[in-house]
């Protein structure tokens, strides 16, 4: 009887495994793409209307005008965590070259941008020219579509 017994368990664990495993599709239809937080595509401002690069950003990774690189660098830029500091400490660049504070994304058209990518403090350091010493919370790095 025990051999009856394992191969009952093993054919219970093998239906529920093949149960478990994912045909990519929801009862909702195909499953969606995975997006990257720290990246916003063409495709992805494509799909919907937008007022200017603010609106892009405020709508699909509003996490991004919120986020802090730690509360010390919140501290030290006298900022606290109500929404009146919706940006607070982020720059943007726009093709390797500095723009502004988080407001001149009103400046950018939808249409002229290719991507954007959010990069945290320290990686913003690392990468983008002109930040040295500054104390920043993240830099928005928007590159254009050519022809713009």
């Amino acid at each position: 009887m025990r051999g009856f017994e394992r191969a009952s368990i093993v054919a219970v664990l093998a239906a529920a495994v093949v149960g478990c495993a994912s045909s990519g599709t929801t009862t909702n239809g195909p499953a969606k793409p995975r997006t990257d937080p720290n990246l916003i595509t063409a495709a992805e401002i494509d799909s919907q209307p937008f007022r200017d690069a603010y609106d892009v950003v405020q709508r699909l990774r509003p996490s991004w005008y919120t986020q802090k690189s730690g509360t010390s660098t919140a501290r030290r830029m006298g900022t606290s965590s109500s929404n009146s500091d919706i940006g607070a400490g982020l720059v943007v660049y726009l093709d390797n070259s500095r723009l502004g504070e988080v407001d001149a994304l009103h400046q950018l058209t939808p249409n002229s941008i290719q991507s954007l990518q959010f990069l945290d403090a320290a990686a913003a350091t690392a990468m983008l020219p002109g930040i040295g010493t500054s104390v920043i919370s993240g830099a928005i790095v928007v590159r254009s579509r050519r022809g713009f």
